[in-house]
């Protein structure tokens, strides 16, 4: 359980690293436009942009999988058809840009929101490829949200189911028993004798219906207080930790 959940800590960091745009060589090297894709039964069809602003010409390769969250994990992905992203593969010279389209394949759910992600990858030259053997080789990944809105009226929904504190580490289990996703884009923690709020950034989502950690960094010391969320779609929303919790 402790590995598990520090794992997914590292996976949170990696995501926020590539989504909110922190110094990275590696995602300095693309610009991809927009980060996130609505689609629905009257807006069935979208483009990415994605430019180079590497030194050198790069290949990469398209996937689009099916994204759901399952015993506490964020990521869980399973092939589909429901999606296509065109071309799969491609190549950008510096200062290229490549246009990806990407389309829905069949129709909406009448009640609840699909939830997608294409994964764009740096695929190795020739001579990486070579090298592979004789040391870790990372290469660029990013992952955008693709999200097929329900014919249903769309609503959502937070609520606190647990908490986990895990060497030093609080993770708050969070249940949406809505239709739509809730995107959680900061992370607030406070207690009575601190002036100000312990802020952290987020890029996380709680996906229709299922529920996920939320990750809630703490002052040394500190183990109970409000924890307040930044969401996108129910605005602010606040839970008080007891020590009972």
């Amino acid at each position: 359980m402790k590995e598990r959940y520090l794992w997914k800590a590292v996976l949170c960091a990696a995501f926020l690293l590539i989504f909110q745009g922190l110094p990275s060589t590696a995602a300095a090297q693309v610009a991809i436009s927009p980060v996130r894709v609505d689609l629905s039964d009257d807006h069935d069809k979208d483009v990415i942009r994605v430019s180079s602003q590497a030194s050198s010409t790069t290949s990469y390769q398209v996937e689009v999988v099916a994204w759901s969250q399952s015993g506490g994990q964020r990521e869980v992905y399973a092939p589909t058809e429901d999606i296509l992203a065109v071309p799969p593969l491609f190549t950008l010279e510096s200062g290229g840009e490549q246009v990806v389209r990407v389309g829905m394949l069949v129709d909406a759910d009448p009640s609840k929101e699909k939830a997608y992600r294409m994964f764009i990858t740096e695929l190795a030259a020739p001579q990486e490829e070579e090298s592979e053997m004789t040391g870790v080789n990372m290469r660029l990944r990013l992952g955008i949200p693709v999200f097929v809105a329900p014919r249903a009226i769309p609503n959502a929904t937070l609520t606190h189911v647990e908490s986990e504190y895990v060497e030093g580490q609080l993770f708050m289990h969070m249940k949406n028993s809505g239709n739509t996703h809730v995107r959680v884009s900061e992370v607030r923690f406070q207690t009575s004798d601190m002036d100000e709020p312990h802020v952290e950034s987020a890029a996380l989502y709680v996906l229709a219906g299922q529920a996920a950690p939320v990750q809630v960094g703490l002052p040394e010391g500190k183990r109970y207080g409000k924890v307040t969320l930044v969401t996108d779609t129910l605005g602010i929303v606040e839970y008080e930790l007891a020590a009972t919790n």
